[in-house]
């Protein structure tokens, strides 16, 4: 009884000290290399955790389990590398043959001052994240991409990084390789990149961990449980709270869903794929199937409807 009274009351803290952790770890680590291994402690933390605070409607992702641990290690160790590969040239022509230098801005004095520049890189990144998360339920191509990680059917640490790998790199590669032609501070692409990393990292966290008024700020657990609601709230075509790490683009553009009740926030029914679609376990189908790849006689309709 202890324990459980422990577990609920600190629920309301663990979130905004296990931000902070994770930012420290990610700041006090930046040029060792490890930022992959900071990455995965913290979703080792995460699952631990999620032993604590349980979740009353967790959903057992066992069955999809070998599915997760390779699209982590693709997402995670491939397809940033790939991607950074392929688009960094492409990103470095512009500025070279067209300003005639190799960033948009000579120097980072230019930007200054280095505590404004913090800002304007988080604002810049969560604002590319949110209009291109929004137009990935839009688009039939890229929803086509997108909508595997929607079939996951519980938030839980293990699926963080469930996705298309070119749905993630859309979503998350691309935009840090554009800061990196800018000609920001170095120093402040150290302190501002983690803090948007670890938000949004922490709002996969299956654990009931309670938001507060945080809720309105960061996309906490509660807030991003909404967005894999399987049944889009009354009053929005796609989706809500497309935000990757802030909830406060959603809120500003009209997408933002966190209904009140007595007890706090609302919870969604169920999550899982808007039409009802089973998650898919096999990691070579999901990869190949959204580029038509996949040869049919591969295929055993398994992503029927669930009734």
């Amino acid at each position: 009884m202890f324990a459980k009274t422990m577990a609920k009351m600190s629920s309301w803290w663990i979130f905004p000290a296990l931000f902070v952790l994770s930012y420290v770890a990610f700041v006090e680590t930046h040029g060792l290399g490890i930022e992959k291994w900071v990455i995965l402690a913290i979703i080792g933390i995460m699952i631990v955790l999620e032993r604590v605070y349980r979740y009353r409607h967790a959903v057992s992702q066992k069955a999809v389990l070998v599915r997760d641990i390779l699209s982590t290690a693709v997402n995670l160790f491939v397809t940033g590398a790939v991607v950074g590969f392929l688009v960094v040239p492409l990103l470095e022509f512009v500025p070279e043959h067209i300003l005639g230098r190799k960033l948009v801005f000579v120097s980072a004095e230019q930007l200054d001052p280095l505590w404004l520049q913090i800002p304007i890189i988080m604002l810049i990144v969560s604002f590319f994240r949110y209009w291109m998360h929004r137009f990935q339920h839009k688009n039939d191509f890229l929803w086509k991409l997108h909508s595997y990680h929607h079939q996951v059917t519980d938030l839980q640490a293990t699926n963080l990084l469930v996705s298309h790998p070119l749905d993630f790199a859309l979503r998350n590669v691309i935009v840090f390789s554009i800061l990196g032609i800018i000609g920001f501070n170095p120093l402040a692409i150290v302190f501002a990149v983690p803090a948007v990393q670890v938000s949004g990292v922490l709002s996969h966290w299956g654990g009931d961990v309670k938001g507060g008024v945080l809720n309105y700020f960061f996309v906490t657990p509660e807030v991003h449980r909404w967005h894999h609601s399987a049944t889009v709230p009354e009053g929005h075509r796609y989706s809500v709270n497309y935000g990757v790490e802030y909830s406060f683009w959603d809120i500003l553009f009209g997408t933002f869903h966190l209904p009140q009740t007595a007890e706090g926030p609302e919870l969604p029914v169920q999550l899982g794929y808007p039409s009802g679609y089973v998650d898919e376990p096999n990691y070579l189908k999901f990869l190949l199937v959204p580029l038509g790849l996949y040869p049919p006689h591969w295929f055993k309709r398994n992503q029927q409807p669930a009734k």
